[in-house]
């Protein structure tokens, strides 16, 4: 510590400069009637002194100092921007002044600092979020001032905060869930402000053991994740809660700390928080679970639909069973889903179709039955789709050439039977690359698509009798065939065979004559064409059980045939 001002006494240990002939030169700095070295100031502790009056400017000029301390005076005004220029400054303590106005966005820049000292002020407007971009900060103290607005959701950047003091404030908002990952963290102050919402996870927090949440409007259940720290729940010394809307059952490690609670809202309050095979996972924070190979048993619960964050969800090698939960299509950002290698059976929900992020989709080696769902074709984001070695039957999901991103397409090992579209041709696949595509071992009949004719592998045909084998013979005649298969479920093949490319008009009409859908209208090529139906009207419906029929028209020919869903 190198004062630069002349005719100067050391008092008490701190630097007192008392004024004589201040004539600072210009390498120095004048504060409050003393000079001081531009150079060789590199700490500054003036606290105590009763200085009054507002921070001078010029002590931005003082970029060497690497602490400032001018705590507990009189000083006014606002904090200048000024403090910004000390971007060597490892300790500010402005406390117990009379400062007023913001806390300048300014000190974001201060990128050294590792203690923040500002409480006992009258400071007013909102916490700067550029408070975030300072990752050094171990302390943060701008409690018992005016401050309102909410936490910056940037300070989850603060990774090496121990200790954040905030209370007594008009702060206001939910509590960011980056909160939750400060795994120094060890004081947590937040009491008397107006932070309403539900509490983030802090299940990370491993040396937390101070968290005081008093006097807030804070709802919704404790995170059930606070039991696994060891901080002392029980103490009322160290844990305050009270004077909160927090809603039961609360966790057992707290039960007997939680103060009086505002319960009255509690029914209306959405659960954000879930026990699912015995841990519990946070609405707000799970964006993944991987149990992969953890000897899991029974059916998924249901309950994981409303986990709404997950990306990741790897079930894959365990003993699940019963039918994949409908639910499973509230996960809209779910980007993974392995649930390969179990023994889940039953349908395929239509609502995986919902799933509009999906790029992997791994159901292999379950024993999972009917037919794979249209809706399966809207998911355009997919890459991978694995669903060989189940029981899956009737033909491939109408669209199926709209996953134009698909990269992985085994559908080998299951009881698939019926035709293939042409259109299947439309994805860009190397079709001759078995790690890419296998749909071996099905029951699949003939024609196939030229792209995959010779890469079919072993189909059983014996029941193709039933489906339409078209001759080439026939390919000078516009044939109109039976549906395939016919009565059918869910969807259903309409082929023809026209003698040239043309326009040509496909309708379904009911028995009453009223169209149903109009299914197709355009061009297609000569010789053997399909079209799939997929068993609803024009609004998007599935009709009912009945009797039916397709029309196919052209410019000089027309042919109706009958059909029957069976519901």
């Amino acid at each position: 510590m190198m004062p630069g001002f002349k005719y100067c006494l050391t008092i008490l240990l701190s630097i007192i400069c008392i004024p004589c002939a201040q004539n600072c030169n210009e390498n120095e700095v004048e504060l409050w009637g003393n000079c001081y070295s531009i150079e060789y100031t590199d700490s500054l502790d003036l606290s105590g002194l009763y200085l009054s009056g507002e921070i001078p400017l010029e002590i931005g000029d003082l970029t060497n100092l690497n602490f400032l301390n001018l705590a507990a005076n009189n000083l006014s005004g606002v904090i200048p921007d000024e403090i910004g220029y000390l971007s060597n400054l490892n300790y500010l303590f402005l406390q117990n002044n009379e400062f007023t106005g913001a806390i300048p966005s300014s000190i974001g820049n201060l990128f050294n600092l590792i203690s923040l000292k500002l409480y006992g002020n009258s400071l007013s407007g909102e916490i700067p979020v550029e408070l975030g971009n300072i990752t050094s900060l171990e302390y943060i103290s701008i409690s018992s001032n005016d401050l309102s607005g909410p936490i910056p959701e940037e300070f989850e950047n603060l990774v090496n905060l121990e200790k954040l003091y905030l209370f007594d404030n008009n702060l206001s908002g939910s509590l960011p869930s980056g909160i939750g990952q400060l795994t120094k963290l060890s004081h947590l102050y937040l009491n008397g402000n107006s932070f309403v919402g539900h509490m983030p996870g802090i299940g990370n927090l491993n040396n937390l053991t101070r968290i005081y949440l008093y006097d807030n409007q804070l709802t919704g259940e404790l995170p059930c994740d606070m039991c696994e720290l060891e901080t002392e729940w029980d103490n009322p010394s160290l844990v305050k809660i009270s004077g909160n809307q927090f809603c039961p059952p609360y966790p057992e490690c707290i039960i007997g700390n939680v103060g009086i609670q505002d319960t009255s809202n509690c029914e209306s309050i959405p659960e954000m928080q879930f026990t699912i095979w015995g841990q519990c996972y946070m609405v707000e924070t799970t964006d993944s679970i991987n149990l992969g190979g953890t000897g899991l048993s029974g059916p998924i619960p249901p309950e994981i639909g409303s986990l709404i964050n997950l990306k990741y969800l790897l079930l894959h090698d365990n003993s699940l069973n019963g039918e994949i939960p409908s639910s499973i299509g509230n996960l809209e950002n779910l980007t993974h889903l392995y649930l390969y290698e179990n023994d889940l059976n039953g349908p395929l929900p239509s609502e995986i179709g919902d799933l509009e992020n999906i790029t992997q989709l791994l159901l292999y080696s379950n024993a999972i039955t009917g037919e794979i769902p249209d809706a399966i074709s809207n998911l355009i984001t997919l890459e991978q789709l694995f669903l060989y070695d189940n029981q899956l039957t009737g033909g491939l999901p109408f669209g199926l050439e709209n996953l134009t991103n698909l990269q992985y397409l085994y559908l080998n090992d299951n009881q698939l039977s019926g035709n293939l579209d042409d259109e299947i041709c439309f994805l860009d696949f190397e079709w001759s690359n078995a790690i890419h595509f296998n749909i071996f071992n099905n029951l699949l009949c003939p024609p196939y698509p030229i792209c995959i004719e010779n890469y079919i592998g072993y189909q059983d045909t014996t029941t193709c009798d039933g489906a339409l084998l078209i001759q080439k013979e026939n390919h000078e005649k516009f044939i109109i065939y039976n549906g395939f298969p016919n009565p059918f479920n869910s969807s259903i093949k309409i082929q023809f065979n026209l003698p040239k490319s043309e326009t040509i008009k496909i309708y379904i009409y009911d028995i009453s004559g009223k169209v149903v859908c109009s299914i197709y209208s355009g061009e297609k090529k000569s010789g053997y064409n399909s079209i799939n139906w997929n068993g609803k009207n024009n609004k998007g419906y599935s009709v009912a059980t009945g009797v039916y029929f397709f029309t196919v028209e052209a410019e000089n020919f027309r042919e109706t045939k009958k059909i029957v869903m069976v519901q």
